[in-house]
């Protein structure tokens, strides 16, 4: 599989956790059920179980490094790694049972960790690299926890900034004032 074509199945299982969230037939909890769901949407619609894996390390970069969350690609089984198309972070930030610390702990780890990782892996795939927010926050002054502010800015453009300057794609799933969420590619 090619990396156009991942990114297809990808957008594709994105409108489908919207659609299913919508329906009320998907409600995630925690971060590992929208990482779970994804990789079942992702098989679901097309993508060859031998080229999807989670929580998994890339091929060339160094053993130790982050794992990743989902990625697509072929696996070599000698070096226990894989030659990615595709990689994605997931960062959820859920509804139900987290503060605004930890909302803003969890903002704070896409900067530090997740969109420094998705550079690394510039090294061996230009293109491919995902960061996919999954943003279910409701409150009466937005919609969606990236609507709200960090040091003085909108963290959606604080993301945007940085995923355009390390060319990572961001998608960002989101309610609209009647509650529904839908996804929009940010970068």
């Amino acid at each position: 599989m090619d990396t156009n074509t991942a990114f297809e199945l990808l957008q594709r299982s994105l409108q489908d956790l919207c659609d299913a969230f919508n329906q009320k037939k998907f409600f995630p909890l925690l971060e590992a059920d929208l990482a779970a769901y994804l990789y079942h949407r992702l098989l679901e619609n097309g993508a060859p179980l031998s080229e999807v894996f989670s929580e998994t390390r890339l091929c060339g970069i160094s053993k130790g490094e982050r794992k990743f969350d989902l990625v697509i690609g072929t696996v070599d089984t000698t070096l226990g790694c894989i030659y990615p198309v595709l990689v994605i972070q997931i960062k959820a930030f859920q509804r139900w049972g987290h503060s605004p610390k930890q909302h803003r702990r969890r903002f704070e780890k896409i900067l530090s960790e997740d969109i420094p990782s998705l550079k690394q892996a510039s090294s061996i795939l230009q293109n491919g690299r995902v960061e996919v927010i999954v943003d279910l926050v409701l409150r009466s002054q937005y919609t969606g926890y990236l609507s709200g502010k960090w040091n003085g800015r909108t963290r959606r453009d604080v993301l945007e900034e940085r995923c355009k300057e390390a060319k990572i794609a961001l998608f960002w799933v989101r309610p609209n004032p009647q509650d529904q969420i839908e996804v929009e590619q940010v970068v």
